[in-house]
């Protein structure tokens, strides 16, 4: 965006605040976070994963029998202790 103009809204004072929130949260201003919410509303675009730099998830198998009979005894003891 090379050029912007002004636009004046009325809002409920509590959505307000959060929108402030945000934008100190992202580190940026309530005019810059609104703009980029609309943007992504308007383009039906998702918002950007939060840590998406090469690390995906990998699978690993399901838990066997005896593994999860030896979870099942680490928990029955926990709730014992309490």
């Amino acid at each position: 965006m090379t050029e912007t103009v002004s636009l004046t809204l009325k809002i409920d004072p509590v959505l307000k605040e959060t929108l402030k929130a945000i934008a100190l949260e992202n580190q940026t201003s309530v005019s810059q976070e609104v703009t980029r919410r609309l943007l992504i509303t308007l383009e039906g675009a998702k918002e950007p994963e939060v840590d998406n730099q090469d690390t995906a998830e990998e699978l690993s198998e399901q838990l066997s029998a005896a593994e999860l009979k030896q979870v099942r005894a680490l928990l029955k003891k926990s709730k014992k202790k309490k």
